[in-house]
């Protein structure tokens, strides 16, 4: 199974039971023999995520995700294939084996990777070093100044670039190429010249939720012109929509005590200054938008979220799409507003950590912020600006979906504007409503595509991959599949029936290629307790007769084409024949 032991495989998968897994980031309930929950890879208000314990696969009948346990690991934590499986190792305590890769092409991405992870992680120690130098004192002096202890430091890995040439000879001296300096990140190039990226800079590591090195980010000491804060570009393994800085520690802090929420902040010495000051729910966006990878990496964590930018007004505008894609992903989102002119840094400093926590306590909802933000950019002492502010901020106001809240979101227009009650709200009401996509409570095995045949074909194997009773009665040998998909499940399904095992579905996520994961996914989907309501055996044999009439009806078509061309009148009468033959076998059947 791509490189990896089928017994080590298996061993993986018994001992990291899916429900339990899941169960990590989703809550469960169990309804029949499934357990349900909401989806983990779509915002849903009705739980139409199934974990199927007995089968080990998991299937949304929102979205159409399907997978065993691995690919869910590798959805929800952003993982390629063999990352997930050790993550799962280290879960269950098993020792990683030697992968045996079949293809060179993969091996040779993995030793690449594997030299890109070593240079971002010596030279994070060699930042470290820097710091704790004489040379480094300049840049000690800058972190006492900000008030960061000697703890802090430690925790975060905080380092120094002394110049811009030190680190190049540094790490040629382990042995990486020029190269491998600049696809790490690390490194910049100019007129052929290999140069420290953050040069001259108070560094400090941004680190992935497995406590690897995947980039810096560096702060300006001294009172130049270049730009404060600068991060490491992005690489194969650092993509700044798909990050946070902190997570490693929010990870911790979640598996150890718990949160109920997590801050997003501006800049990574904002992190650490409430980290320093007991505010550890704390995170820091990677200088663009927030995306929808982001948002999904929260709610792992949270359903609760506080942005504390400390933008200007320009900037804080900006960032309303970012906070409507946290709040489209199901993230209850409320905007902190800082005293004029401060970021959480000040905060922290002028009012410590109670008075940071007071500003969390008066935070306001997104859609309050959103019409904040549509009032600062409006007069409403004028005609025009009246008129505009009124347009928006009913759009903003139709967008909940709580009558109360709408109506408390009107009086604050009526009091900015003199406009009555009454017209506002003729106003908001005038407005066409989007329609609203649900997701349908009762799930039924037709929630499916495809043709008849398509159709039949995906019951056939689910009541032989769901080891269904009635499946045993027939041979699957003598099943006729006109798909290659359907030919390489059931090839499966013959192998374990020859070697005496018990078919496994969730085998099939490693055995089948991509290409084919949809129709798996429309097969897992086969297999609820909602699906059981009907005569299956019935069903199945049904299905068997369709595809036995769509075999009789595709050679039928073959001699037909075939009398056609012919011009011997001896094998003319002779397809003749075994076209009556067919024709009389699926009249039976009809």
């Amino acid at each position: 199974m791509k490189g990896y032991d089928v017994k080590f495989m298996d061993e993986l998968k018994n001992k990291n039971d899916i429900v339990d897994v899941i169960g990590r980031y989703v809550r469960l309930e169990q309804r029949g023999t499934n357990f349900w929950g909401k989806c983990p890879f779509h915002h849903e208000k009705t739980a139409s995520f199934s974990v199927n314990a007995s089968g080990q696969f998991f299937y949304c009948f929102g979205c159409h995700k399907s997978g065993d346990v691995i690919s869910f690991i590798m959805e929800i934590e952003s993982l390629d294939f063999g990352d997930a499986v050790r993550f799962l190792a280290e879960r269950a305590k098993i020792p990683m084996p030697e992968v045996k890769y079949d293809d060179e092409k993969i091996k040779e991405q993995k030793k690449k990777r594997a030299r890109l992870m070593e240079a971002l992680r010596e030279t994070a120690l060699f930042y470290v070093k820097n710091l704790k130098s004489d040379k480094g004192a300049q840049h000690l002096d800058y972190a006492v100044k900000r008030k960061f202890s000697g703890e802090t430091l430690t925790k975060f890995g905080m380092g120094a670039s002394l110049d811009f040439n030190s680190l190049p000879q540094y790490l040629r001296s382990k042995g990486f190429t020029d190269e491998e300096m600049i696809k790490s990140g690390v490194c910049g190039e100019k007129d052929g010249r290999c140069f420290d990226w953050l040069g001259k800079r108070l560094v400090i590591p941004v680190i992935d939720q497995f406590n690897n090195v995947i980039a810096f980010s560096g702060r300006r000491i001294d009172g130049g012109k270049e730009q404060k804060y600068i991060n490491t570009k992005e690489t194969d393994v650092f993509i700044k929509g798909k990050t946070f800085f902190n997570l490693n520690n929010l990870k911790k802090v979640k598996n150890e005590k718990g949160i109920d929420s997590v801050i997003i902040v501006e800049g990574h010495l904002d992190v650490v200054s409430l980290w320093q000051a007991g505010v550890h729910n704390v995170v820091a966006s990677m200088g663009t938008a927030l995306t929808k990878d982001q948002a999904r990496i929260l709610k792992r964590y949270t359903d609760k979220v506080y942005i504390c930018y400390d933008g200007d007004f320009a900037g804080q505008k900006a960032a309303i799409r970012g906070l409507e894609i946290l709040s489209e992903e199901g993230l209850e989102v409320k905007v902190v507003s800082l005293p004029d002119g401060m970021d959480p840094d000040d905060v922290i400093k002028t009012y410590g950590e109670k008075g940071y926590r007071e500003l969390l306590l008066s935070a306001k909802p997104l859609i309050d912020f959103k019409l904040e933000i549509i009032k600062r950019t409006y007069d409403v002492n004028t005609v025009d600006g009246k008129r505009k502010y009124i347009t928006n901020a009913i759009k903003v106001i139709k967008e909940s979906p709580s009558p109360a809240e709408q109506e408390d979101l009107l009086k604050i227009v009526r009091d900015e504007t003199g406009t009555t009650f009454e017209t506002l709200k003729r106003e908001l009401y005038s407005i066409e409503s989007k329609p609203e996509t649900t997701i349908k409570e009762e799930v039924t095995f037709n929630d499916n595509v495809g043709d008849k045949t398509a159709l039949a074909s995906r019951f056939i194997l689910a009541s032989y991959l769901f080891n269904k009773s009635f499946a045993g009665e027939l041979d699957i040998d003598t099943v006729d599949f006109d798909a290659p998909v359907y030919n390489e499940i059931k090839n499966y399904v013959k192998t374990c029936q020859n070697e005496g095992r018990k078919v496994n579905f969730s085998d099939l996520y490693e055995l089948l290629s991509d290409e084919y994961k949809d129709e798996l996914s429309r097969i897992a989907g086969l297999e609820t307790d909602e699906n059981k309501a009907f005569d299956q055996a019935a069903y199945f044999f049904d299905c068997v007769k369709t595809l036995k009439i769509n075999k009789i009806s595709r050679d039928l078509e073959n001699l037909t084409a075939m009398f056609t061309k012919e011009t011997d009148t001896e094998k003319r009468r002779t397809y003749a024949a075994e076209m009556a033959k067919l024709l009389s076998e699926k009249n039976k059947l009809i």
